[in-house]
């Protein structure tokens, strides 16, 4: 694989690292996981955050593409979903390895011999 598309890869990831690089999304993140799905009143008692606090944390979490939003009547939930994210860190991850393993999967190459 090229640079410019080891790149590429890591632009696709991005807005997963910038969003999870802070410890109150990263819980957030662990409290969806943990039950399904939660409203904005809900994570703002288990997180101790005010809603506007919590409101922003979910904003950008939703940018990032990591939680979605269902509506029932009046209320918001968030539920989280990698989805967008899994195929490219799969790749990122083969990088590293054959990088680790000195073998190139992309060329069937073994480059540490």
């Amino acid at each position: 694989m090229s640079l410019k598309k080891d790149d590429d890869l890591f632009l696709q990831v991005l807005p997963l690292f910038n969003a999870m690089g802070d410890k109150t999304r990263q819980e957030i993140i662990l409290l969806l996981a943990h039950h399904a799905k939660l409203s904005v009143g809900e994570l703002t008692k288990y997180t101790h955050l005010s809603r506007p606090a919590v409101s922003h944390h979910i904003k950008i979490l939703r940018e990032a593409e990591l939680i979605t939003e269902t509506r029932e009547g009046a209320k918001r939930y968030y539920q989280p979903t990698f989805i967008r994210y899994v195929e490219p860190m799969r790749k990122i991850i083969e990088l590293v390895d054959a990088h680790e393993l000195g073998y190139d999967k992309t060329k069937g190459e073994n480059n540490g011999e």
